[in-house]
């Protein structure tokens, strides 16, 4: 179904069971594309996350352990950092 269909539908679902309360204007801006000049919408996905601490250990051990070498030295301290600190 198409979008604008969809929130036809949507509102007719609504106003039928006895939920719908009113329509008010929204003052924000509505993205339009520059070529296509249609409404730009905000599409939905799926959120994943990886658990990063292991990771992050095993990365700051290979470097403490010689099997990852970080070029230039000094960025060693950032690298510590980063993976001693990871959130």
């Amino acid at each position: 179904m198409k979008r604008f269909d969809a929130r036809k539908a949507v509102l007719d679902a609504l106003v039928q069971r006895g939920l719908f309360r009113e329509v008010k204007d929204n003052p924000m801006v509505v993205p339009v594309c520059s070529r296509s000049k249609d409404i730009v919408e905000p599409l939905l996905k799926p959120q994943w996350y990886v658990r990063c601490d292991e990771m992050a250990k095993m990365a700051a051990d290979a470097v403490r352990n010689g099997d990852l070498k970080i070029i230039p030295e000094n960025h060693l301290k950032t690298w510590f950092n980063w993976m001693d600190n990871i959130r």
